[in-house]
């Protein structure tokens, strides 16, 4: 299966939720959505990368 990036940042916000312990990546990775609607390749870099470390310390599995 192959996944645009804008179809993987929604199905991962949908997997987290409203989950409070995820409210820190949840925003990182709105603000990596909107940078792919408008904004830079290297602030969308920034923001998943920064998504993926706190969803990380959310729940390091």
């Amino acid at each position: 299966m192959t996944a645009t990036i804008e179809e993987a940042v929604a199905v991962t916000l949908d997997a987290i939720g409203d989950d409070p312990d995820y409210a820190e990546a949840r925003d990182a990775l709105t603000e990596a959505s909107t940078a792919l609607a408008s904004g830079t390749t290297a602030e969308v870099q920034w923001y998943l990368e920064g998504a993926l470390r706190l969803i990380n310390d959310s729940c390091p599995i």
